[in-house]
């Protein structure tokens, strides 16, 4: 088994990017025109108000980034989570570990092994992640409880 979870984004890194380029570009050109016209200091807003538009491109270019990648073989289960550039492996011995759903408000999938657990299926639909549950659970000899 081998499945890769990640957050659903409906536009392009490139569309983005167009995006990004456009607002800058007229925002610093209205800053210039007002500077012609003898109003100087509207252009260094518009710089920093395109800084903080970049600054918050690539925070949302980071978080869309993100993934959960299961990987599940003949003696571990492997999970590994990428969460704003950093990379996170965890191995999980097929046969010992339990799986459940956790409690709140947006429950998740749970993996549980000798005391160290790990959610995962943030980014899915609820029927998702109870189908999730349900699968990791039937291919470990200890079923959990996936309610």
């Amino acid at each position: 088994m081998h499945v890769r979870l990640k957050n659903n984004c409906s536009t392009s890194p490139e569309v983005l990017m167009v995006v990004l380029g456009s607002i800058a570009g007229l925002s610093i050109f209205i800053g210039l025109v007002f500077w012609v016209m003898g109003a100087p200091w509207i252009l260094p807003f518009a710089l920093i108000e395109t800084l903080v538009l970049v600054v918050a491109f690539i925070y949302h270019a980071r978080a869309v980034c993100d993934f959960d990648e299961i990987i599940l073989n003949d003696r571990h289960l492997i999970v590994r989570q990428e969460r704003k550039g950093q990379m996170h492996e965890h191995r999980f011995n097929r046969g010992f570990f339990r799986v459940s759903m956790s409690e709140g408000m947006k429950p998740r999938v749970r993996v549980i092994e000798s005391g160290r657990y790990l959610e995962l299926g943030e980014w899915l639909l609820p029927q998702e992640r109870l189908s999730l549950c349900k699968q990791l659970a039937t291919s470990t000899a200890v079923n959990g409880e996936c309610i």
